[in-house]
């Protein structure tokens, strides 16, 4: 019996002599709309759709970084690509540039407030 290839978003799979490419995940102007201002900042929401699908996010990831207050698809993908995921990037800290206020990680990120490596190293700490 011959197994199905896996399935992945942005790559090719090789299983059983088959090579199989899986399309690339997509944000929708709908999920941008969802978050109105917050997440298109005045900007048109099919550019902002865009800018989330080329940071390789689908509706539902580009939802989860939304709701953890990160509204830079650039600042979402550095954080992933430190291995931070939204819920940990939804921690609130002071910490950071840009005064004294208490937000999420992901939020001071996206504002410039916080290095993504910072962010990283307050998402893995305890406190």
């Amino acid at each position: 019996m011959r197994r199905p290839p896996m399935v992945y978003n942005r790559l090719t799979t090789f299983r059983g002599g088959e090579h199989v490419h899986w399309g690339a995940a997509r944000t929708s102007v709908d999920t941008i709309r969802r978050y109105g201002e917050l997440a298109d900042q005045g900007r048109d929401a099919a550019s902002v759709a865009e800018a989330w699908t080329a940071a390789q996010f689908d509706d539902e990831m580009t939802t989860r970084w939304l709701e953890a207050r990160c509204f830079e698809p650039e600042s979402a993908r550095e954080l992933a690509d430190l291995g931070v995921t939204p819920e940990q990037a939804s921690k609130r800290t002071r910490d950071g540039a840009g005064g004294d206020y208490i937000d999420t990680i992901a939020y001071k990120v996206s504002k410039g407030h916080l290095s993504a490596r910072q962010g990283a190293a307050r998402a893995a700490s305890s406190r």
